[in-house]
């Protein structure tokens, strides 16, 4: 980072902790580290083992970087965060703006949650923000950023990352290929490189693809019109390798046809260079570095989902729509990262909604089988003595007292 964005980065940082009452920490992207005391200590002292440090915020950091500049995230212990990316003069993401960890919304939801108990008393001393409030929050880390970058996000879209060291690949490339007086494209490379993403060989597949790129340019005798034809093709090829690797089909569908709209817009060698560079390492992230985070990302939005809409009827296709994956990818990533399926989570969230209902004698038990999204009484019923071992009228009776209503079970039926 250059001294003067380091600087503004880390007197915003201290003006927003100190107005918000949320510590805001200054990530260096490039140097993949912290570089205030304001940092997330939690992440620090976190004892969730699927937790992976600064690249939960690396994630976040290139979200906001790929959605104009802002975005809000969770992390794989269930908190939220939001990040701003700032970049340098040529829209290359330096650094970003970290505000968190945050509880949003109610937190018992969270320690409901909560995959690691005995995080349970740093998360509850958490602060409590509401989404909107969160919202606020981004908007304002990214006005902070762009200050701090001197040029707004927005003109930082190129996706921009190390356009030196793939010019200089291109440059060796070509230099190799003269002096062998050939001008030939090594099919096998790409082999090679599918085999390589596929087999999670992070350093073997970014080395083998800059070479790739190089041959590329120099196959196509720097032609633009050719380059791009090429370009997409391999775009393609990573989009398979990428798929092969855990990623998700539509997703990666989606990518790919706003890459072919994008490409066509480049009239220099130069431009194209940094955009490439930027898709290339793009798909080598979220192949290797990302997946787990943006797993937990993905799952505790859902979660997020459920709670604020538990009382209407949900279905896979609206969870499905609200995280922007297909139905069956969502329910893999969701059954893999929580033991359960999305419907057993959404049974859970409402019997733990009724039990709130269930201790107001004032509400018929139709009616909190209603407010919780239940289709009638007696499936309600069903769930919940599935669930908790106890009817809801027992569970009523007993004032939530589920030891003292399966005792009251025992008795009754020894009466009888």
């Amino acid at each position: 980072m250059q001294e003067l964005q380091r600087k503004r980065c880390l007197e915003y940082a201290e003006h927003i902790t100190a107005l918000c009452n949320v510590p805001v920490s200054v990530l260096d992207v490039q140097q993949k580290q912290f570089i205030n005391t304001g940092r997330p200590n939690l992440c620090r002292d976190c004892a969730y083992a699927k937790c992976s440090g600064v690249n939960t915020h690396l994630y976040g950091s290139n979200e906001a970087y790929r959605w104009n500049g802002q975005y809000i995230y969770y992390c794989p212990l269930g908190l939220v965060y939001a990040a701003a990316s700032v970049v340098d003069e040529s829209g290359r993401l330096e650094a970003s703006l970290i505000a968190g960890p945050m509880i949003v919304g109610d937190p018992q939801d969270t320690l409901f949650d909560l995959p690691e108990p005995s995080m349970a008393e740093a998360v509850s001393a958490l602060p409590t923000m509401t989404t909107a409030n969160v919202t606020h929050l981004a908007a304002i880390l990214s006005a902070s950023a762009a200050y701090a970058a001197g040029i707004p996000n927005s003109r930082a879209m190129g996706f921009v990352y190390e356009q030196e060291k793939i010019l200089n690949s291109i440059y060796e490339a070509r230099d190799k290929l003269l002096s062998q007086g050939e001008n030939i494209y090594p099919i096998e490379y790409e082999k090679r490189l599918y085999n390589l993403i596929c087999t999670h060989d992070k350093a073997g597949a970014q080395q083998l693809l800059n070479e790739l790129i190089g041959h590329i340019y120099c196959a196509s005798n720097f032609d633009l019109h050719t380059i791009k034809v090429r370009a997409m093709e391999l775009i393609v090829l990573l989009s398979r390798a990428a798929i092969d690797a855990g990623a998700d089909v539509q997703e990666i569908f989606l990518f790919n046809t706003n890459y072919i709209s994008e490409i066509e817009k480049f009239d220099s060698l130069e431009d194209l260079s940094i955009w490439l560079s930027g898709i290339m390492h793009r798909f080598i992230n979220y192949s290797f570095d990302f997946t787990q985070v943006k797993h937990s990302d993905i799952v505790y939005k859902v979660m997020e989902y459920v709670k604020s809409n538990y009382a209407s009827k949900i279905t896979l296709d609206d969870v499905a729509k609200h995280v922007y994956l297909s139905r069956s990818y969502l329910s893999s990533v969701f059954k893999e990262e929580t033991g359960y399926s999305l419907f057993n989570y959404i049974n859970r969230v409402r019997v733990e909604k009724s039990k709130l209902y269930l201790l107001d004698n004032s509400i018929s038990l139709v009616d909190v089988a209603a407010m919780c999204g239940f289709e009638d009484q007696s499936y309600f019923t069903k769930v919940f003595k599935k669930a908790t071992g106890v009817s809801p009228k027992k569970y009523r009776d007993s004032r939530g007292n589920i030891a003292l209503a399966k005792s009251s079970n025992k008795a009754s039926t020894k009466s009888k």
